[in-house]
């Protein structure tokens, strides 16, 4: 017995009955989640303003370095304070007299990057602090100037060697 084959139109009738539903359905859901996208796009931009209003007043009033020293944004800079205080401190003539010491430190750190020189120019204020001579007239200076410390001097001192390192290494691009 052969089973009656259907006619074409019936096949027609059951796709258009399913498929286009189906497709309706598949777009409805596609736009749910296009919606989703958009609403969570909204919420992250939402975010990431706050996370900026947050650091911004972290970095104001609960920072290690002196804001009025360092712009914040990436990469730190000195602003014109903190370049007035280089020079006020005496650091940019206790620098130069040392420069070779700061640079092989931060040689022997073999940084590959930019943020590298920043980590190493900053560790070097740190370690010369409890070891060379030279930098010992920061000990008087905070003796001195009680509001200032290791922990929030540091920073400015670090991006001043930074900034002088990486002149002369423009092979450190990133």
């Amino acid at each position: 017995m052969n089973a009656p084959i259907p006619s074409a139109s019936k096949f027609i009738d059951i796709i258009l009955t399913i498929g286009i539903p189906a497709i309706v359905l598949a777009l409805i859901y596609i736009g749910k989640k296009l919606q989703i996208l958009s609403d969570l796009r909204i919420a992250i931009e939402k975010i990431k303003n706050n996370i900026k209003v947050i650091s911004d007043y972290l970095i104001t009033n609960h920072s290690t370095f002196d804001p009025t020293e360092l712009r914040a944004y990436s990469p730190l800079r000195l602003t014109e304070a903190g370049e007035a205080f280089i020079q006020k401190i005496g650091f940019n003539n206790v620098f130069e007299k040392n420069k070779t010491d700061f640079f092989s430190f931060i040689d022997e750190e073999n940084p590959k990057l930019k943020y590298d020189v920043e980590a190493a120019a900053i560790k070097s204020i740190r370690v010369f602090y409890e070891e060379k001579e030279f930098i010992s007239f920061l000990k008087v200076f905070f003796y001195d100037n009680p509001n200032r410390n290791l922990e929030n001097t540091a920073p400015t001192l670090g991006v001043y060697i930074r900034d002088k390192y990486l002149s002369e290494h423009p092979e450190i691009t990133q």
